[in-house]
């Protein structure tokens, strides 16, 4: 693959979508063209909004950015922190900063910061008026033939939220738009081919509106079905944002049918203790229509490149000897000069690293592939190896296991499910993991690492780490631990842009910590975890840290712990991870933790 562009043209092929169809609002057609055909440098906020509009999610690559562009996107998660935290004014300061950007007026910017208006205007009570300015002068930027691009079933899952959001700031006013604008938006919306990641952004917003106007009978089955709909897409995709209302609507939904009343009563302690944990935290999603789900993970080509040059023990002067002058490489590392995706590839090449803009982890011929990957990382997540060695057997024949990612990628998976099988092996377990590990690592035995780590290479290290661990060897252990957090405190970049593999090397070190008996830092990581992952809006990933915090209070004979170990068993049972629910409850059933 030469780059996102044939990723790119083989999805809209698929679909049958016409490059005019897709660009209509965002984007010249010649400029996609070109990018399709990698001779164009990438526009990732278009990047966005094209795989949006293909029913993709782009959460599992890994972009390589300009340090401008980073900042954006910063900027735009700060934004939605600040509304998060009701910090309304600073939000708004957030705003005009961002409208001072040369790229501010381009449709897909211009878009963002007029949702933002809206959103603010709207939790703050605002007049219908006031919203609905800032809300049309949003939909307008990307959709400016809107009944077209319905039709033809060409938007993003962030355009469809637009129009909802329309539709209930304006319910119950004068300006109401009407029940049969909504229930067409529901059918587009379930006829649309998007993936989990996508549809997981806009039925279960869709489920809280049909409640609106559902009436008895008929109706009433509708919206019990699509209430499920949402509650199985938030609960397999992990994420918070409409959760806490979708438990209630459903709970409603089963006292009108007299249905179990225990089942009902677990479903609003489910509500409780996710409300109770935002609290906690002091975000709120409540109402929160138009909040971007952030699982990314970005890397600044400028950091890149001078942190691997370092650890490659490389002179500009030499990396930069047939690629680009001297001059410029020193203007590229201080960030004051962009390097061309051409020179980018070339150095990091050089250096014996992957650098394309838009990394995709392994190396696919199709998208597919890499929905595979995010079903077999859910199963593993929830300790269900038997079906991840399914999906990962699925993978391997979709993939050309000569290339070395490839390779890599597999065997390393294959490991870990063949120890959580069988740990007797643990030794031939860490020998091929370091042997996979030096294939993309070249470090010699005592030589500190410095590399920019890549996803699979974390992954290598930390299940390492876990064997380590589990040999009793915690000092090897907690090193790795310690390694692998410091990359990231090292980086420029905010964890929250990291979430996946830092939240996964955070809830490691902390559990570490806490074993060892170092509880105050412990605790210290846990919070820091518990909070950034919220702000990315995930709440399938929290458990790791609670236990460790109720563990610790437990030791600590603070009651405290009750609230905690609660909060935990509620969010193992909502997120369907039963094995470790399991043996949480064992454990606080056999420790009386509950009386």
């Amino acid at each position: 693959m030469q780059g996102i562009g044939q990723l790119l043209w083989k999805l809209r092929e698929k679909e049958g979508i016409r490059q005019k169809q897709l660009c209509l609002g965002i984007s010249s057609v010649s400029k996609y063209a070109r990018m399709e055909a990698d001779q164009q440098e990438i526009d990732f906020f278009l990047i966005d909004r094209i795989m949006g509009r293909l029913g993709k999610s782009v959460e599992r690559l890994t972009y390589i950015l300009p340090r401008d562009i980073y900042n954006i996107y910063e900027l735009r998660q700060e934004i939605q922190q600040k509304i998060c935290q009701k910090k309304w004014e600073e939000a708004k300061q957030c705003l005009l900063e961002y409208e001072k950007n040369k790229r501010a007026k381009e449709p897909l910017h211009q878009q963002f910061i007029e949702q933002e208006y809206a959103q603010i205007a709207w939790l703050r009570g605002k007049s219908v008026e006031t919203v609905c300015e800032h809300l049309e002068k949003a939909i307008v930027q990307t959709m400016p033939e809107a009944e077209i691009q319905r039709k033809t079933g060409i938007l993003s899952a962030e355009e469809y939220k637009l129009l909802l959001f329309r539709w209930e700031v304006c319910f119950g006013t004068d300006r109401e738009r009407g029940e049969k604008e909504l229930q067409e938006l529901v059918e587009e919306i379930f006829q649309k081919n998007f993936e989990r990641t996508e549809r997981v952004k806009v039925i279960p917003y869709a489920a809280l509106l049909i409640e609106k106007t559902a009436r008895d009978g008929k109706a009433d089955t509708y919206l019990k079905l699509i209430t499920e709909t949402a509650l199985e897409n938030l609960r397999e995709e992990g994420k918070l944002l409409y959760m806490p209302e979708i438990l209630e609507q459903y709970a409603q939904i089963l006292e009108k049918e007299n249905s179990n009343a225990e089942f009902i009563g677990l479903l609003r302690q489910e509500r409780a203790s996710l409300l109770e944990l935002e609290s906690d935290y002091k975000v709120s999603f409540k109402n929160y229509r138009l909040f971007d789900h952030v699982v990314r993970n970005f890397e600044i080509d400028a950091e890149l490149i001078r942190r691997t040059r370092n650890a490659a023990k490389l002179t500009q002067e030499g990396l930069s000897e047939d690629i680009c002058a001297q001059e410029t490489l020193a203007r590229i590392e201080n960030g004051n000069q962009k390097p061309r995706s051409g020179n980018l590839r070339q150095m990091m090449e050089k250096m014996g690293r992957s650098g394309d803009r838009i990394e995709t982890g392994i190396q696919v011929e199709e998208y597919e592939t890499l929905e595979l990957k995010i079903e077999f990382s859910k199963f593993i997540h929830r300790k269900e190896y038997g079906n991840a060695e399914k999906v990962l057997s699925k993978i391997e024949e979709k993939l050309d296991c000569n290339l070395m990612k490839n390779y890599q990628y597999i065997e390393t998976e294959r490991v870990k499910v063949k120890y959580k099988e069988n740990a007797e092996y643990t030794e031939q377990f860490i020998k091929q993991l370091k042997e996979l590990l030096a294939m993309s690592l070249k470090v010699e035995e005592g030589q500190k690492m410095e590399y920019v780590l890549n996803t699979e290479e974390v992954s290598i290290l930390t299940e390492m780490a876990l064997i380590y661990w589990g040999e009793q060897n915690y000092k090897v252990a907690l090193e790795i631990y310690q390694f692998l957090v410091g990359q990231y405190e090292k980086s420029f970049i905010k964890p929250v842009f990291h979430i996946l593999d830092w939240g996964m090397s955070m809830g490691n070190y902390g559990m570490a910590l806490e074993e060892l008996g170092y509880f105050e830092k412990a605790i210290g990581v846990c919070r820091k975890r518990i909070q950034q992952t919220l702000f990315a809006g995930k709440g399938g990933s929290l458990h790791t840290s609670l236990m460790v915090e109720a563990c610790i209070l437990e030791a600590q004979k603070d009651v405290k712990c009750k609230k905690y170990f609660k909060q935990d068993l509620d969010l193992l049972r909502l997120y369907k991870m039963q094995t470790n629910y399991k043996l949480m409850e064992s454990y606080v059933k056999t420790n009386k933790i509950f009386d």
